[in-house]
């Protein structure tokens, strides 16, 4: 079950990477050629911005469990 969850959280992660450095290379690109914005774009970063947040929150809670289970051992 370990395995699976460590895939999954894997390709998650590659995924998000992915999206990311996709999104910053077109952000790049149209400074040089400008075009026309996407109309869902306002959508994207609403979804971005959860995401981000959601990372964070788990991040800090991971970080708080770690830190007590060290200060338990002691």
């Amino acid at each position: 079950m370990k395995k699976l969850f460590k895939k999954l959280f894997q390709k998650l992660i590659q995924r998000i990477i992915k999206k990311s450095v996709t999104a910053e290379v077109e952000e790049v690109v149209p400074a040089i050629v400008p075009e026309a914005e996407p109309v869902g774009n306002s959508k994207k970063a609403i979804w971005k911005f959860i995401i981000q947040t959601l990372i964070s929150i788990l991040t800090a809670i991971l970080t708080a469990l770690g830190a007590s289970s060290c200060v338990s051992a002691l």
